[in-house]
C-alpha cells in the first residue's frame, strides 16, 4: 500500500508498527461537582427545576466508584496482559489516596498528573494555576517519592499559560493535543515539551453520556483504529494509538470486559508496542526533538500549514 506522507514518519523501537498507550485518568473533583451551574460534566440530566435539594448525589457517587472499585479492576486487567502504562492523577487525589497511588507505582506504571483538582485552566488566573501545579508536584513527591513528568489539562483544555508553566516545572510531555497523529515538539519560552494526542475520540467518556452507548461499540472503534494504523504501518507509516480511560467508567465490570477483549485482540498482532507515555516521549526526544517543531502558542487558527521542518521533503 502506497501512502501519502503529510509529515515525515517516525520509527518506534524494534520497528514496532503501532505504539498503544492506554492513558488512565483517575480524577479528583472540585466541590462544585453535582451542584447547580457546575462546569463539571455530569453525564446525567440536570436536577429538575424547583427541586428543594439540588446536590446530585448520583453524579458524585458515580465518580467515587473510580477510587473505591474501578481503579483496582483496571489494575487487574493491565496485570493480566502484562501492560505497563501511565496513570494521570490530581494532586488532591494523591493526597487523599496515597496507598492507591503507591500501588499503581508498585505495579510498574508511570504516575503523571493533572492539576490539583479537576478544575479548568480557563477559569484560573496565571497565579492560581501556578500555585496549584506547584502544590500538585509537591504532593506527588511527598506521598509517592515521584516527581511527575507528564501532564494533561482537565478537559484537554489548556490556556495560554499552561504549557510554558508545565515546561518551567520540569515536565517533559503534554497530553491533549488533537491536531496530529504523532508526537510533535512544542517550543515554549520556558522549554520544550513533547505534545501527544490523548485519544479524546476514543475515550470511555463516550460510554457515559446521558444517552449511553453499548460498550461493544467502543470496542469496535478501538479495533478499527488499531487495524487502520496497522495497515498504514505496512505502507511505511508507523502509528500511535492512545485510549483515554477513566476508572469510574471503564472499571465497571461490564465495561472492563471489553477492555480485556481489546487487549487480547491487540496482543495477537506482531509489532505492537505498549509503552508508558514517558517511554514514547523520551524516545521521541532522543531521536526527533528538532525534527517536528512548532512554537507555542500553536492555536493559531485554521488555514495555517504545518511548520516547514515537519513536512516531508
Amino acid at each position: 500500500m502506497k501512502l501519502r506522507m503529510p509529515r515525515r514518519p517516525i520509527a518506534w523501537p524494534n520497528d514496532a508498527r503501532v505504539a498503544i498507550m492506554p492513558c488512565v485518568v483517575l480524577e479528583t473533583w472540585p466541590e462544585e461537582l453535582g451542584k447547580p451551574g457546575s462546569a463539571q460534566e455530569s453525564f446525567r440530566h440536570n436536577v429538575p427545576t424547583g427541586s428543594l435539594f439540588t446536590t446530585d448525589v448520583a453524579v458524585i457517587t458515580d465518580r467515587m466508584y473510580g477510587e473505591r472499585c474501578g481503579a483496582y479492576r483496571v489494575l487487574d486487567v493491565l496485570d493480566e496482559f502484562e501492560i505497563k502504562t501511565t496513570w494521570f492523577l490530581n494532586g488532591a487525589g494523591v493526597e487523599a489516596f496515597p496507598d492507591l497511588a503507591k500501588e499503581i507505582l508498585a505495579a510498574g506504571h508511570e504516575l503523571s498528573s493533572e492539576n490539583w483538582r479537576h478544575d479548568y485552566s480557563w477559569r484560573q488566573t496565571d497565579e492560581v494555576q501556578k500555585a496549584e501545579l506547584e502544590r500538585t508536584v509537591a504532593a506527588f513527591e511527598r506521598n509517592t517519592g515521584v516527581r511527575p513528568v507528564g501532564y494533561i489539562s482537565p478537559g484537554e483544555r489548556p490556556n495560554h499559560y499552561t504549557l510554558p508553566l508545565v515546561a518551567e516545572l520540569g515536565y517533559r510531555y503534554y497530553m491533549g493535543m488533537t491536531h496530529e497523529d504523532l508526537p510533535v515538539t512544542v517550543r515554549t519560552d520556558k522549554g520544550d515539551l513533547v505534545a501527544m494526542s490523548y485519544g479524546t475520540w476514543l475515550t470511555d467518556h463516550q460510554l457515559a453520556r446521558s444517552v449511553r452507548k453499548d460498550p461493544r461499540s467502543l470496542l469496535q472503534w478501538w479495533k478499527d483504529q488499531l487495524d487502520q494504523l496497522y495497515d498504514e504501518a505496512e505502507g511505511g507509516r508507523p502509528g500511535m494509538m492512545t485510549m483515554g480511560l477513566h476508572p469510574f467508567n471503564i472499571g465497571r465490570p461490564f465495561r472492563a470486559r471489553v477492555l480485556r477483549e481489546f487487549f487480547a485482540y491487540a496482543k495477537q498482532k506482531q509489532g505492537i508496542w505498549f509503552p508508558r507515555c514517558v517511554e514514547a516521549a523520551d524516545h521521541y526526544l532522543a531521536h526527533y526533538r528538532d525534527a517536528y517543531v512548532e512554537p507555542w502558542p500553536d492555536f493559531y487558527g485554521t488555514g495555517k500549514p504545518r511548520p516547514k521542518e515537519m513536512v516531508t521533503a
